[in-house]
């Protein structure tokens, strides 16, 4: 079945990056959203009674739907068409956030969350869409400009949250319920289909697809990098309000602001350095120096006590962490067929999601029984054996084996082996 497109001619004619800032601004749009919620979501669970280990269990829960719905949805997108399904996503976000405004029990806010966590597995298909209308040697600069789409919804999403967090507790999600409805009227009216008609295809099965990408060699150990670097990120991710909270005596507000500064350095490094920096050395080395610099951004905040190391922490694991994970994600993609790239990217995605079902479990009991600090010491000590791992894959890959990155500007499609 062939994607439905609208207006082939036009879109013939429109400029080669149009599409590319089409969906740069969507996304941007969704992460808003996104960032409203999220600094103020272990507070607002904290009103319910929550614990931090539920708080905890309140995050996995939304990876697990997107552990569940990431490769359907990018398999359904190879089949259908992206925008499709993008569409179809952005109207659930823009429910779940309605339900977590309006819910009046901690298990409204769990079934909201599920609901957020089936339509916020459409990532992988936003990165499909870039991978189309990319070539292979514009691929890391491309899913950049996706990771630093994350970076501006981390500065508007947060700073917009804390605007709205002083009408009113709830005000920041309903706020983010008429955002995603908006953006799901623009992108309807003006997101154009990525997916060539003779690119769609009935995609493999998802077993299928997982047994193929695991067993890649040249895909595997960026994915299993690209699991652990998550792991550790979201042990520290799920409990930095907390630690905010119970170490320095930060409110809703002053959190928001927080993650205000984590956007505007995850927008500096994966908007304006990726590129120039994989240009120039490639994207191994670009994400061996992107781990290391997390590792030590995670030991920072571990240890942080006053404001200043706390800015400092934030600003190196903004830009370095973004490194890491465009490159990682670029890495895979180009090592997929150009006919499964939504498959295989919802692997991708599913492994990390649930690398963010273990990592919130893990931070909120490391959080509750150990230490405020002890998530992001692990997440540290997680991100120093990636570090390690990397290393190791580049040296191997660099003696007998030509990296994803090199073989694709021979060859204009490798396949999964």
């Amino acid at each position: 079945m062939s994607p439905r497109r609208r207006g082939a001619g036009d879109q013939a004619s429109r400029p080669r990056n149009t599409p590319l800032l089409i969906i740069f601004a969507t996304v941007v749009v969704d992460l808003i959203g996104f960032g409203i919620v999220l600094p103020i979501l272990p507070l607002w669970a904290e009103r319910f009674g929550a614990s931090p280990t539920e708080i905890g269990v309140l995050t996995a829960v939304y990876s697990l739907m997107q552990f569940l719905f990431a490769p359907f949805w990018g398999r359904l997108s190879d089949r259908i068409g992206r925008r499709p399904v993008i569409l179809i996503t952005l109207v659930g976000s823009a429910v779940s956030a309605l339900w977590i405004g309006l819910a009046g029990a901690l298990w409204m806010l769990f079934a909201a969350r599920i609901l957020n966590g089936i339509s916020g597995a459409s990532y992988s298909t936003a990165q499909a869409y870039v991978a189309d209308v990319t070539t292979r040697e514009e691929r890391a600069r491309g899913m950049g400009m996706i990771g630093a789409a994350f970076g501006v919804g981390f500065i508007l999403g947060p700073a917009l949250g804390a605007v709205f967090s002083l009408i009113s507790p709830e005000a920041p999600f309903f706020a983010a319920a008429a955002l995603a409805a908006l953006n799901a009227l623009v992108a309807w009216r003006l997101l154009p289909e990525s997916l060539r008609p003779d690119s769609a295809h009935t995609p493999r099965s998802r077993l299928d697809l997982v047994r193929r990408a695991l067993a890649s060699r040249a895909m595997a150990p960026y994915i299993w990098l690209s699991f652990v670097a998550t792991l550790a990120f979201a042990a520290m991710e799920s409990t930095f309000a907390l630690l905010g909270k119970h170490r320095f005596g930060y409110d809703e507000t002053r959190m928001a602001l927080l993650f205000v500064v984590v956007g505007v350095a995850a927008a500096v490094g994966q908007g304006f350095l990726v590129g120039r920096l994989v240009d120039r050395h490639g994207e191994r080395p670009v994400m061996i120096a992107g781990l290391a610099g997390t590792a030590l951004g995670l030991g920072l905040l571990a240890a942080a006590q006053n404001l200043a190391v706390l800015l400092v922490a934030l600003v190196i694991l903004g830009v370095l962490s973004g490194l890491a994970f465009a490159t990682v994600t670029a890495l895979i993609s180009k090592a997929g067929g150009d006919h499964e790239q939504g498959g295989v990217l919802g692997v991708t995605a599913s492994v990390s999601a649930a690398a963010r079902i273990a990592g919130p479990l893990l931070g909120g009991v490391l959080f509750d029984h150990v230490a405020p600090g002890a998530p992001m010491a692990a997440g540290a000590a997680l991100t120093a054996l990636c570090l390690a791992g990397a290393a190791w894959i580049a040296r191997g890959q660099g003696a007998g084996h030509p990296a994803p990155a090199e073989s694709g500007r021979r060859s204009s499609g490798s396949e999964v082996p």
